[in-house]
């Protein structure tokens, strides 16, 4: 048990002191130079996360893990063979052999974990983090445009299925969530934009030019844009700033075949469904295949579906599951399942995921996404019969995402205050206005003050 507790001091115990004592003041010099370390520096959540998605650093960590690993096997296994003196009973060897074998069963699984959560955690980010240029928060909001993606085929480009802004707020990690239809019309660009000079009235060309056409309209304009290295999302960033009045600070494309990998490397995910989703098109209706209502746990097939179906429903309806599905995911890929699944995980994240969010962030984001754990999702969706996608008020949707934005920020404060306190929180009430904000409208299903409500 010595060798457990402290290595080393099994071997001081059984007369090999000098081997003994090294190896104690060294185990013993390593924690107290860390608890040091702790104490002086005080690192941050944030700069943990740094520190442990870091290239470099998991290049080493995982050389240094199993070197110690192996050394402690070696301590443990001499240990072993002085407890196994001549005249101990049989009985005795027997348990100590039993314990020995146990215990180097543990360590060497304990040692393939973190060598394999080392070697996917820094492939994730060596493969996917490879943007080197940091944004700070705007106005204390990191406003992130998801994009998913489908080039599928049959179509020209990459064509957005689901575009989604998360807007976060810096200093709480609460977060606010707009959905912008793909089929958008109209849709201008931000003051400044190049598309603006092609198109000063908005992206207006008939039902061709559509919010989710921008990409392909722009992908091989490396003239507009010659110091991007994908133009089409550029420029795709450039209407959604146009319509959302926010200014985006990165962007992540979701591959959607890739997404199905994710979900069965987390072990699938668990949705409460209120009626039955097609698994299919109408192109091949006679599968008559379904998702049932009810609680269930989805593998990847069937959540890729529950995204995606629209037979029997619209967009906007697949817009609302898109939604439940990616709240789902993010509260239930628990550190403890990132940890044990870190190698599938990887796996699948380096072929669903490219993004522009350098890995020097990814400790600052990472320390916000368990923070919004446990926060409300406000949401609002840019859809019928609230907004028209045809003819858009954008001077509306701008002026309702602000508003939401703000009394996210106030009912942020009021819950802290709550906490404070131990007194319940009033809900703020929306200013009056002719036009229904969208908590209020009847047809707006997509739009709520908390999503985990909703879902």
């Amino acid at each position: 048990m010595g060798a457990i507790v402290w290595p080393g001091s099994a071997q001081f115990i059984a007369g090999r002191r000098v081997l003994g004592a090294i190896v104690m003041t060294l185990v013993a010099g390593f924690g107290i130079t860390c608890a040091v370390l702790w104490f002086m520096y005080q690192p941050s959540r944030s700069d943990l996360i740094n520190a442990v998605t870091s290239g470099p650093a998991l290049g080493i960590a995982r050389w240094a893990f199993v070197g110690v690993v192996a050394a402690w096997l070696l301590l443990f296994i001499d240990a072993w063979r002085l407890a196994t003196i001549p005249n101990m009973g049989i009985m005795r060897k027997l348990g100590v052999s039993l314990l020995s074998v146990v215990v180097i069963a543990g360590a060497s699984g304990v040692g393939f974990v973190g060598w394999t959560t080392a070697s996917a955690s820094k492939k994730v980010v060596e493969s996917v983090f490879t943007a080197t240029v940091e944004k700070p928060p705007l106005e204390g909001r990191y406003n992130i445009l998801l994009v998913g993606a489908d080039s599928g085929k049959g179509r020209t480009g990459m064509r957005p299925d689901s575009m989604n802004v998360v807007s976060i707020d810096a200093a709480t990690g609460v977060p606010v969530m707009i959905s912008l239809p793909r089929n958008l019309q109209k849709v201008p660009f931000v003051d400044g934009s190049p598309m603006q000079q092609i198109y000063p009235y908005g992206y207006n060309c008939g039902t061709e030019c559509l919010l989710n056409a921008v990409h392909t309209a722009a992908s091989n304009r490396a003239d507009l844009y010659p110091d991007s290295v994908d133009p089409g999302m550029s420029a795709t960033i450039d209407a959604v700033e146009g319509v959302t009045g926010l200014s985006i600070n990165y962007h992540i494309v979701v591959n959607m075949k890739g997404f199905s990998k994710l979900v069965d490397a987390i072990g699938g995910v668990e949705m409460d469904i209120d009626k039955p989703i097609a698994m299919f098109g109408k192109e091949d209706s006679w599968k008559n295949e379904y998702i049932p209502a009810g609680k269930q746990r989805l593998d990847g097939r069937q959540a890729l579906w529950y995204g995606r179906s629209r037979y029997g429903a619209d967009d906007y309806s697949r817009m609302g599951r898109q939604k439940c599905l990616l709240r789902a995911i993010a509260n239930q890929a628990t550190p403890q399942t990132v940890l044990l699944k870190a190698s599938g995980i990887a796996e699948s994240s380096a072929d669903m995921l490219s993004t522009d969010i350098p890995a020097t962030e990814l400790g600052a984001f990472g320390d916000l996404a368990l923070k919004s754990r446990n926060q409300p999702m406000a949401t609002l969706s840019i859809v019928p019969p609230l907004y028209s996608t045809v003819n858009p008020n954008f001077e509306q949707i701008r002026s309702d995402i602000a508003d939401l934005i703000a009394k996210s920020e106030r009912e942020a404060v009021l819950r802290e205050q709550a906490k404070r306190t131990t007194a319940t929180p009033k809900p703020s009430k929306p200013a009056p206005s002719a036009t229904p904000s969208p908590s209020e409208s009847s047809g707006t299903t997509n739009n709520t003050d908390d999503l985990d409500s909703l879902c």
